[in-house]
């Protein structure tokens, strides 16, 4: 609470310093101020006042608080600024970090800023934007320390330090033979505890765990998680070393990844925030909106179908959302397990099967105990009693296909390498609909014919 007071006391102050057009003033309250906390601040001013503050920033600073801002105000604050100035903030930037940003520029511009860093931080950082931004090579950043496998300790030692100058967060030593091949790993730890006079090979992990720079970007979160890792060497198909990942750039892509999974789960654009314009959103969620109308009308046609069962008994109307509804519930439930396993690996294509009959196998048990509740509850409202019973067989029909939708749909669309959170709402909740209401009223419609119902 103290800390959402500050802020909120920060943000008028400042609001006030711009007002007043003190520039020393904003300069000595933002300063001291961490890059997030910075970034924070600028998001809830206007266009015209977070202009005017970021354009205070000295470099490095601005170059922190690029990266922690969201894409859209990332454009504006870039588009508030010179080339010249850009340039200079980006010269202060990581390379994986100055790729991200270079690769969101208009051509000219990107040529500008690369034109004005150092060369060789230009052509690190062109390397990097021949990468997909969502592999590995897209997210290493080139900055390592890196030695022969004749060094010594000390010799290492040295490395260490000199590059200490120009790039932070020196987890490991990676030791490389003469053709640049990775061949081990040192911990910084296990490098500053060991005799100075011993050669780097000695102390090595001769097996590192490592990565293709073309490897997704997910399966690299994975293999951080798996091994507990802080740095990842990245390799390219003849094992040469080309760069590292870090334990941060992971977090931000396993925050991306939830985000991204959870936004489609829902049937959102993942470019949407939650501060953007209403006709922004609103062009963000009517497409979606329009698809899952489709959907919609799919599953009325079901119904339109059984147009004279219901009117012949009107009361099946009454629990037909029952059946659809509980059937939509059990294949979230059963989407959310299959898409978090696909996520972390735990479900593939040999051990598919086993997870498909399982989630039938509980889509029958559960449709077991709903549906018997749900025909008592049925018969205690007055009901005929056949329609408990019709509700306990279309019960146990939909949950059974829930089971099986909620996991076959997802394993189609991994298998297409399409993104399996896209089956929540559109294909899976279909599936549902139309098998819920097709079991409910084509057993009814049974049910009259044989006059189990009349």
């Amino acid at each position: 609470m103290a800390e959402y007071v500050k802020a909120n006391n920060n943000l008028e102050e400042l609001k006030d310093l711009i007002q007043k057009k003190d520039d020393a003033a904003i300069t000595n309250l933002v300063s001291p101020l961490h890059p997030s906390d910075i970034a924070k601040l600028l998001t809830s001013l206007e266009d015209e006042e977070r202009a005017v503050v970021f354009g205070l920033l000295p470099p490095e600073a601005a170059s922190n608080v690029l990266l922690e801002v969201a894409e859209k105000t990332r454009e504006k604050l870039i588009a508030s600024i010179s080339k010249a100035e850009l340039t200079e903030i980006v010269d202060e930037m990581a390379t994986d970090d100055a790729a991200d940003v270079i690769a969101e520029l208009p051509h000219e511009e990107a040529k500008t800023v690369l034109e004005g860093i150092g060369w060789e931080e230009s052509a690190e950082v062109q390397k990097l934007l021949k990468y997909p931004e969502d592999t590995a090579g897209g997210i290493m950043q080139t900055e390592l320390v890196m030695v022969n496998e004749d060094a010594t300790i000390q010799e290492t030692i040295e490395q260490v330090r000199e590059k200490s100058e120009e790039m932070a967060h020196i987890h490991n030593v990676f030791v490389v033979d003469g053709a640049l091949r990775l061949i081990g790993l040192v911990p910084l730890e296990k490098l500053i505890l060991t005799k100075p006079h011993l050669p780097i090979k000695d102390i090595m992990n001769n097996k590192p765990v490592k990565v293709l720079a073309e490897t997704d970007q997910e399966e690299v979160a994975r293999i951080f998680q798996k091994y507990d890792l802080v740095t990842l060497p990245v390799i390219d198909k003849d094992e040469r070393l080309l760069g590292r990942i870090t334990i941060d750039d992971v977090m931000d892509v396993v925050e991306e990844e939830i985000f991204e999974d959870f936004y489609k789960m829902a049937g959102l654009n993942t470019d949407e925030r939650v501060l953007d314009p209403p006709a922004r959103s609103f062009t963000m969620r009517f497409p979606w909106l329009l698809i899952n109308l489709a959907t919609a009308f799919l599953a009325a046609s079901v119904v339109k179908v059984f147009e004279n069962t219901i009117q012949t008994v009107v009361t099946l109307a009454v629990f037909m959302p029952v059946v659809a509804g509980m059937g939509g519930n059990a294949a979230t439930q059963t989407i959310t397990v299959v898409v978090r396993g696909l996520a972390l690996g735990e479900l593939e294509l040999r051990n598919a099967k086993r997870v498909l009959l399982k989630n039938i196998a509980v889509g029958f048990a559960n449709g077991i105990l709903i549906g018997a509740v749900a025909g008592i509850a049925a018969y205690f409202m007055g009901v005929n009693y056949m329609i408990g019973m019709l509700l306990f067989l279309a019960m146990i029909a939909n949950l059974v296909i829930a089971g099986f939708s909620g996991t076959i749909i997802p394993l189609i669309l991994k298998w297409y390498k399409a993104d399996p959170a896209l089956s929540a709402t559109v294909f899976v909740t279909t599936c549902t609909d139309v098998g819920g209401f097709f079991s409910f009223l084509g057993l009814a419609a049974i049910f009259i014919k044989y006059g189990l119902l009349l």
